[in-house]
């Protein structure tokens, strides 16, 4: 059978994008200019909100809401892992139902709902224990945890959709655009780590020293700010049409394998001249990526190519090519990597939950007047991020490149879980010495008078230690090279090793691996806890850290992240790397397709394709590259993404 003559580029060939190539041909305007700084001000809004809410939590929970160490650090860890899930949910419906706009503002409303809530609850009387140290009562603990769980809620549709959003309003045959869509990324990294710097310094100090009540009502207005901002360019919006969202298409081809599994299958055999590719068009059009070879593992899934493989309601085929079953086989091959890098967020929890209550235990005083909240020192993890990155680049990769060695992404994984161990060992070591020097009295006097700074003394059991806070900034910057090392050689590998249709469920592994990583974070503070405190004795992480030893705990991470690199070393010895071709804009303009499609891909391309251009607020196109009909929400990143792990 002998495939019909399509045009160049087929994939594009099926989006109509001549208006958007007339219109924008017409435009003397700057997007950067004009129409960005309405994402970009939403995003520094939001990030500020975000980050004010959650930096200092921890020390909220533990000081106002009479919360255990260790059951506050558990919370905090589920709720920052929730914030991870439900982006996957947020960039689904923004792919294949409402569009990034409609879900960006739809989630920014319940984001505001949220923040309104927590700032309340701390401001009704009520709705707080009435002296600090006293435990909640369950109404105040429903307010508290429902108000930061409509929060988590409303971060999915804001986390993998703002910059994309942004990356749609360029226009990449543009040359201008295309030069001004790189200087966006840049602003919109500024923009958050503007955002963080300001939540980590400001706020937090607010929160501790003035009022909790003022400290969260500051990022619910920030909040309110980022959605009338967003707002306030909705005339000027690009708005991309949304079509099937790869997730779906994932779950569809391994729903359809299982089933046909343990059927006699006599597999249509694609050849050369049948339709490969993401929208089962020939691998030799100009347009398309460049064809992927064939990879053996998961064989499995090729029973999704079999006529076997039916619809049992309607008979039709199923319609999956051999390429579309391949796409899918190159993200499941990806999932060894997933699994042993879940490990490096548990580690990476402890900076926002243990690393801050380590830290309210030694002298925070500067100038012997200010003191400095425990959390603000998380500000010296994003300087070591912004410092390393262009070492890495600059320096360490070139310098390797001369004398003839290359670091692979693997590798960078690799070398990051080993600095991970690293900086709970030096963690371990800095609790190990404040508690020596608790034990020999070694501790600072009670300030009188002012509740909020209140300092108790040694013979109360929760003295200060008189060690300087500072000694924390080592494991602070260790962690910050973890993060460049294997967060952002996650972020790479998972970006460059699946093809251009499959890049958000790629990306989705990234979220799923810190969510995951979050929610283990607190399975194993209650398995410690529960394990070292039976019976009478005060276990490892006990109310007062002074009669603990959090030092065993951080050593017990540091044995985890061990053994989890010998396995992550096993797993890899093993990958191939595959050679996948990112072209950064498309080689021809759009046409309409001539001469008829099989049967069996018809279903899938009439579903998000036949929508007319419509101007609503602002302009409304179809996709317009081949990336943008599959690979779409949490997939615009640049080559190199210096990006902290927790602000993307």
């Amino acid at each position: 059978m002998s495939a019909p003559d399509f045009p160049v580029d087929a994939t594009v060939a099926l989006l109509d994008d001549e208006s958007r190539t007339a219109s924008r041909s017409t435009k003397q305007r700057s997007t950067l200019l004009t129409v960005c700084p309405f994402i970009l001000g939403n995003e520094f809004c939001e990030r500020l909100a975000f980050y004010g809410l959650s930096t200092n939590m921890v020390i909220y929970l533990t000081r106002i809401m009479g919360c255990r160490p260790a059951f506050a650090a558990t919370q905090v860890n589920l709720f920052e892992g929730t914030c991870y899930l439900t982006p996957v949910l947020g960039a689904w419906l923004a792919d294949a139902h409402w569009g990034r706009y409609k879900t960006i503002l739809v989630f920014s409303g319940i984001y505001f709902v949220g923040m309104v809530t927590l700032a309340l609850s701390t401001w009704i009387p009520g709705l707080q224990p009435p002296h600090e140290g006293d435990s909640a009562n369950w109404v105040q603990n429903l307010c508290l945890y429902g108000s930061l769980y409509i929060v988590a809620l409303g971060t999915g549709g804001i986390k993998p959709n703002v910059s994309a959003f942004g990356a749609d309003q360029f226009d990449m045959s543009n040359p201008k655009d295309r030069k001004e869509k790189d200087s966006f990324f840049n602003w919109f990294y500024f923009a958050i780590n503007l955002g963080s710097f300001l939540a980590v310094t400001t706020l937090v100090y607010v929160q501790e020293s003035v009022s909790w009540t003022i400290g969260f009502a500051i990022p619910a207005a920030a909040m309110l700010l980022a959605v009338v901002t967003f707002v306030a360019g909705s005339s000027k919006y690009v708005h991309v049409e949304p079509t099937e969202s790869p997730m779906t298409r994932v779950v569809k081809v391994l729903w359809t394998a299982s089933r046909a599994q343990g059927k006699k299958t006599d597999r249509r055999q694609i050849t050369g001249n049948d339709y490969t590719g993401p929208v089962n068009l020939p691998p030799d059009s100009i347009g398309l990526r460049a064809a992927m070879r064939k990879t053996h593992s998961y064989q499995w899934l090729e029973a999704a190519c079999a006529p076997e493989a039916t619809n049992p309601e309607t008979g039709r085929v199923a319609g999956y090519t051999a390429a579309q079953v391949e796409e899918v086989r190159m993200v499941m091959r990806m999932l060894p990597i997933f699994f042993t890098t879940i490990l490096f967020w548990t580690i990476y929890c402890q900076m926002g939950s243990f690393f801050v209550e380590q830290g309210t235990q030694m002298n925070r005083r500067l100038f012997g007047k200010i003191q400095i909240p425990a959390a603000s020192l998380a500000l010296f993890n994003t300087i070591s991020i912004i410092a390393l990155i262009p070492v890495y680049d600059r320096i360490l990769v070139p310098g390797l490149r001369y004398f003839g060695k290359k670091i692979t992404l693997l590798q960078r994984i690799g070398w990051g879980l080993l600095v991970c161990v690293m900086a709970m060992v030096a963690a371990a070591a800095v609790e190990w010495y404040r508690l020596k020097l608790y034990h020999e009295g070694k501790v600072l006097p009670a300030l009188d008078g002012n509740q909020a700074q209140s300092i108790l003394s040694h013979r109360d059991g929760s003295g200060i230690v008189d060690m300087n806070v500072f000694w924390q900034v080592p494991q602070y910057l260790l962690v910050g090279l973890s993060e460049v090392l294997a967060s952002i050689g996650q972020l790479e590998f998972f970006y460059d090793q699946a093809p251009d249709v499959m890049r958000s469920c790629s990306m989705a592994l990234q979220l799923l691996s810190v969510a995951a990583g979050s929610y283990l974070s607190g399975a194993v503070v209650i398995a410690v806890s529960s394990a070292t405190g039976r019976g009478n004795r005060h276990g490892w992480l006990p109310d007062d850290l002074n009669n603990g030893r959090l030092d065993l705990f951080f050593l017990f991470l540091a044995g985890l992240m061990l053994v989890n690199l010998v396995w992550f070393l096993w797993v890899v010895r093993s990958f191939e790397y595959k050679a996948v071709e990112h072209p950064s804009m498309r080689q021809a303009p759009a046409q309409k397709p001539q001469g008829t499609l099989p049967p069996w891909v018809q279903p899938q391309i009439v579903s998000g394709v036949q929508q007319a251009n419509i101007d609503i607020t602002g302009q409304r196109i179809t996709p317009d590259e081949d990336v943008g009909l599959y690979g779409r929400s949490v997939t615009f990143v640049p080559a190199s993404p210096a990006l902290p792990a927790p602000f993307r």
